[in-house]
């Protein structure tokens, strides 16, 4: 009698397990089919659009249309890393993304001299779930690799190796940026709780 409760039991537990797995499979792909979705929604507006997850989508600089889009599309914010010396008007781009209804941010990171503060706000800005969805943008997304290579390593726990393998799909290959990215981790990863 006590092993045939045991069989049932250990059955229903299989069971349960199996079926809760394979729901939590299909939600994952169904989030991937819709991160697919707004990726071809941007492709032609935000060169290098990549969704990363539901919280955050990096591209290099987007077109005047590409806003509307993303307000479309969910989006809640919008963070730049480029700075009004490379040719882009910021304020242009501040009134577009505001007149569809998301926050502007803007961090002027220079590529050949990113700064330790400037990776705190990006941390500051991108942990804020009230921000997400992000889209977050730079000239090639050079810049946006690695400073997501920061905040997933110290933030949420990847390993540096994941982060960086992120960051070049993103768009990182400045072997100066990378550099700012691995130094400022190591300077900073046993500061994190």
């Amino acid at each position: 009698m006590f092993k045939l409760k045991t069989k049932k039991l250990l059955f229903i537990i299989t069971t349960s397990v199996l079926l809760a797995t394979t729901i939590v499979s299909q939600a994952q792909q169904s989030d991937r089919v819709h991160l697919d979705q707004i990726e071809q929604s941007l492709k032609g507006d935000v060169p290098r659009i990549l969704c990363l997850d539901k919280d955050f989508a990096t591209g290099a600089q987007p077109t005047d249309q590409a806003y509307a889009k993303a307000a479309a599309n969910g989006f809640h914010s919008v963070l730049s890393l480029r700075a009004r010396n490379e040719g882009v008007d910021l304020f242009r781009e501040r009134s577009l993304v505001e007149q569809s209804k998301m926050k502007y941010f803007n961090i002027p990171v220079v590529s050949s001299a990113p700064r330790p503060e400037q990776a705190e706000e990006f941390i500051r800005l991108v942990k804020d779930p009230a921000n997400h969805p992000m889209l977050i943008n730079c000239a090639s997304a050079n810049r946006v690799g690695a400073f997501m290579m920061i905040y997933r390593v110290l933030e949420q726990g990847w390993s540096e190796n994941k982060a960086l393998e992120e960051a070049a799909k993103i768009g990182l290959s400045n072997e100066g940026l990378k550099k700012f990215a691995q130094d400022y981790i190591a300077q900073h990863k046993g500061n994190r709780g």
